[in-house]
């Protein structure tokens, strides 16, 4: 493991403490799932690390929210569809911006549209599978997410901005 690797260590650490915390502080003051928290600290990291840590981060954060608060729920199956929701967010994020070096803001945006059209297919599966009507829920599940989405469009971009200009070799090194 070279300098670079280890120095990812913390960061991925930080940002799967940030997406366990995140979301029962935005449910303290109503702002739930709507705004997608889990998806902001994922989001951020993945912009910083490789893809090897940043699937680390896609998995961890649901996984370890749910072992310790039960939240997102294993049933209805909401916790297994976010792990692929931010697993796949993080490796497209990880593989657009720091591997081939995209510009932040087209690779969340293809990371949102390639989320969004998962999370629509599976929604579909699911609901077919729980005898819910598939195009109704398919298409509410993805509207509901979109003041999430407005926010990660906001934040991630400022964020990774701040960082890379107050911290330039933070990953690098």
């Amino acid at each position: 493991m070279d300098r670079s690797e280890l120095r990812q260590i913390p960061l991925t650490a930080l940002f799967a403490a940030l997406g366990v915390v995140f979301p029962p502080v935005f449910h303290i003051f109503g702002l739930g799932s709507t705004f997608l928290p889990m998806f902001l600290p994922v989001m951020l990291g993945s912009m910083l690390l490789s893809w090897k840590f940043a699937l680390v981060l896609g998995i961890f954060p649901p996984v370890t929210s749910w072992l310790l608060t039960g939240m997102p729920p294993l049933v209805p199956p909401i916790l297994p569809l976010m792990i692929i929701e931010l697993t796949t967010a993080a490796l497209t994020i990880s593989l657009l911006h720091e591997h081939l070096h995209w510009p932040v803001w087209l690779t969340l945006i293809i990371a949102i549209f390639i989320d969004r059209l998962i999370l629509f297919f599976m929604v579909t599966l699911v609901a077919r599978w729980m005898a819910l009507d598939p195009a109704v829920f398919s298409v509410a599940m993805v509207a509901a997410g979109f003041p999430g989405i407005i926010l990660q469009l906001l934040v991630v971009p400022l964020a990774v901005k701040l960082i890379m200009s107050k911290f330039p070799t933070l990953v690098k090194g």
